[in-house]
């Protein structure tokens, strides 16, 4: 690695990589863990650097530990065979859901629960690039009672703290911790409780260090409980924000089997939320959607707009997508004959009143068959959403396919297969958008046991990683240029791929009026990566206001332009 030159507290830096590594066949799939035991529940979050952390149980002698893995950019692992060990602590028999994500700091931080004191709790551990156990060798201990405590769910605020919410029997709790682990909201955190029960939050983190939390008011039996759709916003000391909760559905209909539901933010510090209910007891399922503004007010028909008017068929599982260069939101889902025999995929997509915009029974992508097809993610990139789904119900393969502002397909041949083992698959999943490409992974058993694969796919449909891999709408055959994360916070990383000799003379920030917001000088720079961080600052070293700016690079004489969202 070689350091350039520094430039208005910016460091530019080139990478040579060795080899990539993502395989480029969908039948020779990477391996994430392939331990004697089995592996399950796999998740994955990639970190402002480009590498990217999975996280698993692993079965070794009989207890199911938690362990974690290190891919580069390029797909190869940078950690042992089976990742690095964090924790051997007693677990349940049956395991329920765990979280992870990646904090500003390249840091991966898991939360689960455990039964390690006899009582099942939640804990937190932060890790680091290089494996270091930042909170300490055994976590922070979120909760220390008798209750089921449960399915912590985690997110990363704009101050680089994290918030930690979990059900607790009939309340659900919320803890803040800082970059150094220390608590910071009392010793056992914010309780979301009432008359009712409050069961299954998701934080999602907003602006000025707060944080909104979805949340579900539950009555009647637990096995069918009449079940409302709420959420509340906290400041960055735990007080409530808004006045009363956002009521997001009060219709019911909702099952008891119906968690953790599809939130996206939008570029306001509101959210769009998706969810499917039975409220009108037709057995019928309907997919809804709702955007809530950042005072807390929803902005569409109260309790939610129906996706699709078809009443005479199922509406499942729903994965949304905003994408803020159109200001639409995109809804795919599940559809199904009534008797749950045939299914296909299908999509609707909404302007910011809510209207919908495809036909009232949404827009056909996949029709249904007897071919089992399920959407297990989603993925957005400028100018097209890609949808991922598994097909088959025993045997099944996983395939991605990308989708324009017309609900037509965008690659050749349309789906894409990503993994084409016949094998059993359980709990797929799918990262963000890492740089030009996105990860799938999942649990399946090739090898006997389940074992932790994933597969990498490119936002032009193409497998395998290749720094000079870009969309035919990317601005010259030679150059790839894209910054990331993109929507961001607080900084972003502006790359540029090239595939030649090539001199770069300057970046520039401006803003959507075309005002310049900051210059950035550059020497000449040689083959392969140059990485470019703005931290959001003009020139007068001031942060600038969320919203759309364009990055402009002007290299051999030529200018490239791109949109960067700064929420």
């Amino acid at each position: 690695m070689k350091s350039l030159i520094l430039f208005l507290g910016v460091i530019f830096i080139i990478t040579f990589p060795l080899f990539a590594d993502w395989s480029d066949d969908p039948a020779v799939n990477n391996a994430v863990c392939t331990l004697a035991g089995e592996q399950a529940i796999t998740k994955v979050g990639t970190g402002p650097t480009g590498d990217t952390y999975f996280g698993y149980f692993s079965n070794e002698s009989g207890n199911y530990n938690v362990r974690l893995q290190r891919f580069d950019q390029a797909g190869n692992p940078l950690w042992v065979n089976g990742g690095i060990l964090v924790s051997d602590n007693t677990q349940m028999t049956w395991l329920t859901d765990w979280d992870m994500t990646v904090d500003l700091d390249n840091n991966a931080v898991l939360t689960f629960q455990d039964i390690r004191d006899g009582n099942n709790n939640v804990y937190a551990y932060k890790i680091s690039p290089d494996g270091t156990f930042l909170w300490g060798a055994d976590g922070l201990q979120l909760s220390n009672t008798s209750a089921f405590d449960a399915a912590p769910k985690v997110t990363v605020t704009t101050n680089n703290n994290v918030v930690i919410a979990w059900g607790s029997e009939d309340v659900s709790r919320l803890q803040k911790i800082s970059p150094e682990g220390v608590l910071l909201w009392d010793s056992t955190g914010i309780e979301i409780s009432g008359a009712n029960s409050y069961t299954w939050p998701q934080p999602i983190g907003v602006e000025s260090d707060h944080v909104i939390v979805k949340y579900y008011e539950d009555s009647g039996p637990v096995w069918a409980p009449t079940r409302h759709i709420y959420a509340q916003k906290f400041d960055a000391n735990g007080n409530t924000v808004w006045d009363s909760p956002a009521a997001i559905s009060t219709a019911g209909g909702i099952t008891a089997w119906t968690q953790d539901l599809p939130i996206v933010k939008d570029n306001d510090n509101g959210f769009f939320i998706g969810w499917y209910d039975d409220r009108d007891n037709n057995m019928n399922a309907d997919v809804y959607v709702q955007h809530v503004d950042a005072d807390g007010n929803c902005l569409w028909t109260a309790n939610g707009v129906i996706a699709s008017t078809d009443m005479n068929r199922e509406h499942y599982y729903v994965y949304i997508a905003y994408q803020p260069d159109e200001d639409i939101l995109y809804a795919y889902w599940n559809e199904m004959d009534y008797d749950q025999n045939d299914r296909g995929i299908y999509g609707q997509k909404f302007d910011m009143t809510g209207t919908r915009k495809w036909e009232d029974t949404g827009r056909v992508i996949i029709e249904i068959s007897p071919v089992d097809v399920y959407p297990y993610g989603i993925g957005n990139v400028s100018g097209k959403v890609v949808v991922f789904y598994q097909e088959g119900l025993n045997e099944n393969y996983l395939k991605a396919m990308a989708l324009d502002s017309t609900g037509d397909f965008v690659w050749p041949g349309g789906m894409i297969t990503m993994c084409s083992v016949a094998a059993t698959k359980l709990h797929a999943m799918v990262g963000s958008l890492n740089s030009n490409f996105w990860i799938a992974s999942w649990a399946d058993d090739r090898n006997g046991n389940a074992d932790i694969f994933a597969q990498n796919i490119n936002t032009d449909g193409t497998l395998g990683y290749s720094p000079q891999a870009h969309d035919p709408e990317m601005n010259d055959d030679q150059y790839q240029v894209y910054a990331q994360p993109n929507p961001f916070r607080n900084s972003t990383s502006i790359r540029f791929y090239t595939t030649g000799h090539s001199d770069i003379t300057e970046i520039s920030i401006y803003n959507v009026k075309g005002q310049l917001v900051r210059n950035l000088t550059v020497a000449f720079s040689p083959l392969h990566i140059v990485e470019a961080t703005w931290d959001g600052k003009d020139t007068a070293g001031q942060n600038v206001k969320p919203g759309i700016y364009l990055y402009k690079i002007t290299v051999d004489k030529k200018e490239i332009i791109q949109k960067i969202v700064k929420i």
